[in-house]
């Protein structure tokens, strides 16, 4: 059996630990518009991250409207917060998978990402939402669908780990959509507490992802064997014998 040196364990062990999650980027919705870093009007992107990240509104037909309204209730900690609020979506039976939003996210440097958020639906909107990524920023692929079965209070914390997803980590082309469909197995939208109605609105806060930094191997010092150990003991001790004979009288 080999034994470790305690401080070759603990090296060993913060080489290798998990790293916490920090945020890669976020947007809470609170503060101005901000042009110079691709806001749009009327709304507001919050980057924590160094890297790029981005905020577009997808429609069809008609032309998805979004406005700025109170946060009540989401994960947001600021009192008199906003969430991001969109409206105008489809007509029944129509363009499923189309309406919703964007964020993308430059990921250089970053692994293990994970994309959380909070919703609130009113009764009318959309039921089903689908979750699409892209690591091209141009082939869309299904991450999961989730339905919504609460009106008029956020749920909090919703949210989808792309860790095990392959191109997703280390990638400055990586983006979410969040997109109304049909109920599975049917041509027409279900509503989530009545029944749907363009004017439904769909609410957004505190969309976020975090991930784990991307940091260089730290090679670990080898470990001599307990063979090793004692052919250097020996010859150190034939170098003091050496040297005691040469000692002059």
């Amino acid at each position: 059996m080999v034994f470790k040196p305690a401080w070759l364990a603990l090296a060993a062990f913060i080489a290798t630990g998990v790293q916490a999650q920090t945020t890669v980027a976020e947007w809470d919705f609170n503060g101005a518009f901000d042009a110079a870093n691709g806001g749009y009007p009327g709304t507001t992107k919050h980057d924590l991250s160094q890297n790029g990240a981005s905020i577009a509104f997808l429609s069809g037909s008609t032309t998805l409207t979004t406005q700025f309204v109170s946060s009540t209730g989401s994960s947001d900690d600021i009192t008199n917060g906003k969430a991001l609020n969109t409206a105008n979506y489809a007509a029944q039976g129509k363009q499923s998978g189309v309406y919703g939003v964007q964020f993308g996210v430059d990921t250089t440097g970053y692994d293990n990402i994970v994309f959380s958020f909070d919703q609130r639906n009113s009764a009318t909107a959309s039921a089903w939402t689908e979750l699409l990524y892209t690591v091209d920023g141009e082939s869309w692929l299904e991450a999961t669908t989730y339905q919504m079965t609460r009106q008029g209070s956020f749920v909090n914390g919703i949210s989808f780990d792309f860790s095990s997803v392959l191109g997703v980590a280390n990638n400055e082309s990586f983006a979410v959509r969040l997109v109304s469909i049909f109920a599975p197995g049917t041509s027409s939208y279900a509503g989530t507490t009545s029944t749907y109605g363009t004017g439904g609105t769909i609410r957004y806060d505190m969309v976020r992802f975090t991930g784990t930094e991307i940091v260089a191997d730290v090679p670990t010092p080898a470990v001599p064997e307990p063979g090793s150990y004692a052919l250097m003991l020996a010859g150190l001790g034939a170098v003091g014998l050496v040297a005691r004979r040469r000692r002059p009288e």
